[in-house]
């Protein structure tokens, strides 16, 4: 059961990624910039929604997804146009997430060992 767990939020950290690529994808860095709602439905209830957190320093972003009080750090982090790509451990496995950007909102599909799952994100204003 934990190992379910575990993929399913996997999944769900991808999905996010995905959801703040599209956010860079619009052309304007501050768009991306800022705190994001994901829900990822289909991943188990614990992960099936957070909050994606990005920041510039410079020329370089970073990022971190936030389930409850559980922070996970956002690994090889690529913004390109309106997409954006990340990964993230999530209890031992990691997740590569994928999204596009248009609007404030973010799509994506999060990717790990079991498959993957639809995500989706909305930035807080």
């Amino acid at each position: 059961m934990k190992s379910l767990v575990v993929k399913n939020g996997i999944v769900l950290g991808l999905f996010l990624a995905l959801v703040v690529g599209n956010a860079f994808g619009a052309g304007k860095d501050k768009d991306l910039a800022g705190t994001w709602n994901y829900e990822a439905p289909y991943a188990p209830y614990e992960y099936s929604a957070g909050k994606l957190i990005f920041e510039k320093n410079g020329d370089e972003w970073a990022g971190k997804i936030k389930i409850g009080e559980y922070e996970i750090e956002m690994r090889n982090l690529k913004v390109e146009k309106n997409k954006v790509s990340f990964g993230a451990y999530v209890e031992g496995e990691y997740v590569s997430i994928e999204a596009t950007l248009d609007k404030g909102k973010m799509t994506g599909k999060a990717s790990y060992s079991e498959g993957e799952i639809d995500v989706t994100a909305e930035k807080e204003k």
